[in-house]
């Protein structure tokens, strides 16, 4: 059965009414079809959830899947000192980038959103004594995550890209595999989204080690950023920060980029 899409047809999108209804089908153990700048991405917050995520994208037993959260869930997951916190609210909070944040948490003390975890989906969402926690930069995301926030069950999103595994990213509905979709109870389309033009995912950063994991969409402004703010967290590790072959920014704009 194909599944629900909201806005309907000739409706526009309405952030905080979508966010609802995404959350209460989240909720109730469903998955969701999400907008987010670096392409669509399939959500669930449950290990039911997660089993048709992987069953939808033909992914094996035992993978990974990370959060998609928000700053707070960050913030009070992660074990960091309080210079990385820094670095992290800057670039996702106040500069409003989508970044993949990887960094340790306390395994004997868990936080109470990860104790409520099953067995199951704690081991597929944390790696070792590390987890993975995407704070994404649009409207409508920081709003579900503001609402899983504010839940007195602390529940937490998982997240994959919306296709195929090994497929590459979809930034349009209409660009993902119909079969995908056969698993899918509620869809959000919010059209093409922002950084198609880069063709990736977002930005996936060691925190803890202030490495780079995946060179995604915008790391050019990335980049640009902490080495303009946060050299001192660096260290040696500067040099770590490498160009983006793609999309290097080096002196002035090269003449074709400016308008006439």
């Amino acid at each position: 059965m194909a599944p629900r899409v909201i806005p309907e047809a000739g409706s526009v999108p309405h952030v905080s009414r979508d966010a609802q209804e995404a959350f209460r089908t989240l909720k109730s153990g469903g998955v969701i079809v999400a907008p987010t700048d670096v392409g669509y991405a399939l959500i669930a917050s449950t290990q039911a959830g997660i089993d048709k995520i992987f069953t939808a994208k033909g992914r094996r037993d035992g993978h990974n899947i990370g959060i998609i959260g928000t700053y707070q869930q960050h913030r009070e997951i992660h074990v960091l000192p309080e210079s990385k916190f820094e670095l992290t609210r800057v670039l996702t909070e106040d500069m409003g980038m989508i970044v993949g944040i990887i960094a340790k948490f306390d395994t004997q003390n868990l936080h109470p959103r990860l104790a409520a975890l099953d067995a199951p989906t704690l081991s597929q969402v944390t790696k070792g004594d590390t987890v993975s926690i995407a704070v994404p930069e649009g409207p409508f995301l920081r709003e579900l995550g503001r609402l899983c926030d504010e839940d007195t069950q602390g529940m937490l999103m998982f997240g994959s890209s919306a296709n195929l595994t090994g497929q590459g990213q979809r930034f349009r509905i209409e660009d993902i595999e119909p079969a995908l979709l056969a698993h899918v109870d509620l869809v959000v389309d919010y059209g093409l989204q922002k950084w198609h033009v880069y063709g990736r995912g977002g930005v996936n950063f060691d925190a803890e080690n202030m490495k780079v994991l995946r060179m995604g969409a915008g790391y050019e402004v990335f980049r640009d950023r902490v080495l303009r703010w946060f050299p001192h967290l660096l260290g040696d590790l500067g040099a770590s920060l490498e160009k983006d072959p793609e999309h290097s920014i080096e002196g002035p704009l090269p003449a074709d980029r400016i308008l006439r």
